[in-house]
């Protein structure tokens, strides 16, 4: 069997089973504390990232508007799913109910409730700052023309 063949039987059996789907995993309070962490240096780097990227030359090709993008894109997913996070916090007795409880109709009682369901489609972002970036690295592996630097010689 091929690879490719795996990965979409895997898929297919994945869409027949389907298990509880979590937009914001959630995290024990010392867990947390760790991946919002994660969540700001995240955006930190990719901040220097795309603004250094945008000062130098290459920024002119393609490729690299592309990735650009695709980090300006992943910087927003990464901000709101941190705003997910403390609200899945602030909200958190209100939201969840036992397994096989059945919901007649969503009621939100305020913004907090509003804004936690908005951020919950982070996939909304999430995909489009992939697409960005594979789109970017898959063209500059075509052999988009580069920019060479003073002082290095093309093959």
């Amino acid at each position: 069997m091929t690879l490719l063949f795996r990965t979409i039987l895997l898929l297919l059996l994945g869409c027949f089973l389907p298990e509880n789907a979590l937009a914001f995993q959630p995290h024990a309070y010392s867990g947390l504390y760790i991946h919002q962490l994660a969540h700001f240096f995240l955006i930190v780097s990719l901040f220097f990232f795309a603004v250094k990227a945008r000062q130098t030359r290459l920024a002119a090709l393609k490729a690299w508007q592309c990735i650009i993008a695709g980090t300006w894109i992943l910087i927003l997913w990464s901000g709101a799913t941190m705003v997910g996070h403390f609200l899945d916090l602030e909200i958190e007795n209100s939201l969840h109910l036992p397994p096989g409880t059945e919901i007649s109709h969503l009621h939100l009682r305020g913004w907090k409730e509003t804004l936690y369901y908005i951020l919950k489609l982070d996939h909304l972002l999430a995909v489009p700052a992939m697409v960005f970036l594979h789109r970017g690295l898959k063209l500059l592996r075509k052999g988009e023309p580069t920019l060479s630097s003073p002082g290095q010689g093309r093959p």
